[in-house]
């Protein structure tokens, strides 16, 4: 009798090896998608931290969604069937210190906040007015369809290029196609790791919609350095300073971006761009060309490292997000038996 071969499981150390091996590629890629996240929750809610807590109230909804396997082990926990599940369950709630403790918002901030969501129909209350959950209006499910199969497409080209430099051979529409099947399942943890990697810089630097304006400075230089053949490999000791030391051959002020190519990404007002960026310049992270008034990523002074490009801050982000993509290409890689 022929014994069935087994797979040997991915492990985060794994990817978490390749993402340091390859960090100028790589990491620029994940940024990227990050960015589309974070731009897209902030177009729709005008502020990331007021989309943090719609994230919150969505995750513990997705969690409801996949417990119906408890009553029957097929249910469909699909893309394709998230509308019926979604006004199938009955709506999961929570109160303002369960939101305010995971997303580090702090109680008052997140109550008022709620009451700002109420009013949009975003979120609505129960019978006692003291928990909360996520509302998702007929007149809103198309605009959620496209943002998250958006998402998803951008996900899975991310972890595609993980796959590869595991040397798997798992194209992306497989991906996409995995975690469409069981949507709510993959959703629940993809959100579960946004809340976490958001909680960090709320903590951090409490104002988290700078780490959207500091993405689109970080993305080009990483794109810079991956393309000139004359920088060596960027490792987690050079990554959390993308480089190093601007001088005559690598220019980096050439990926300097401006306000307004911020704003037109990402949504935020050209003028709060601007009043960010100069907080991000204060901070030291940016240096504002006089003549052009634009900002590329300081390579010269050490206070750019003490906040926000540190090197804990990127190896918390590589690891956290190491472990969403085992969950997804392990499950694959089952599938397939690979």
């Amino acid at each position: 009798m022929q014994t069935e071969k087994k797979i040997k499981e991915i492990q985060a150390e794994d990817i978490n090896r390749i993402l340091l091996n390859h960090t100028a590629k790589l990491m620029s890629e994940f940024y990227e998608m990050q960015s589309s996240f974070l731009s897209g929750i902030y177009k729709r809610y005008k502020n990331i931290e007021t989309a943090n807590i719609i994230l919150c109230l969505a995750k513990k909804m997705h969690l409801e969604i996949i417990r119906q396997r408890e009553k029957k082990i097929d249910h469909d926990i699909s893309l394709n069937n998230f509308w019926n599940n979604f006004n199938d369950i009955e709506r999961p709630t929570q109160k303002i210190a369960s939101v305010s403790s995971m997303t580090g918002i702090p109680k008052e901030t997140t109550r008022r906040k709620m009451k700002g969501l109420i009013n949009q129909n975003f979120v609505l209350q129960n019978n006692n007015n003291k928990e909360y959950y996520w509302n998702l209006s007929a007149k809103q499910q198309d605009d959620y369809y496209k943002i998250v199969r958006k998402e998803i497409e951008i996900l899975a080209r991310f972890a595609a290029t993980c796959a590869a430099g595991l040397k798997l051979d798992i194209e992306k529409e497989a991906i996409v196609d995995e975690i469409k099947s069981q949507f709510s399942f993959y959703w629940y943890h993809f959100l579960n790791y946004q809340l976490k990697w958001l909680k960090m810089w709320q903590d951090k630097i409490k104002d988290i919609d700078l780490i959207l304006i500091t993405l689109q400075a970080v993305i080009p230089t990483l794109q810079y350095a991956d393309k000139n053949q004359n920088i060596k490999d960027v490792g987690l000791d050079n990554l959390y300073r993308i480089i190093g030391k601007t001088n005559d051959q690598y220019k980096f002020s050439d990926t300097a971006v401006s306000a307004a190519s911020i704003s037109e990404v990402t949504g935020i007002p050209r003028a709060t761009c601007i009043r960010k960026l100069e907080t991000l310049v204060k901070l030291g992270l940016l240096i504002r060309e006089t003549k052009t008034k634009r900002y590329f990523v300081n390579q010269l002074t050490a206070k750019r490292t003490n906040g926000i490009l540190t090197k804990e801050n990127v190896l918390f982000t590589i690891e956290n997000f190491s472990e969403y993509l085992v969950i997804i290409l392990n499950a694959i890689k089952k599938n397939r038996r690979l």
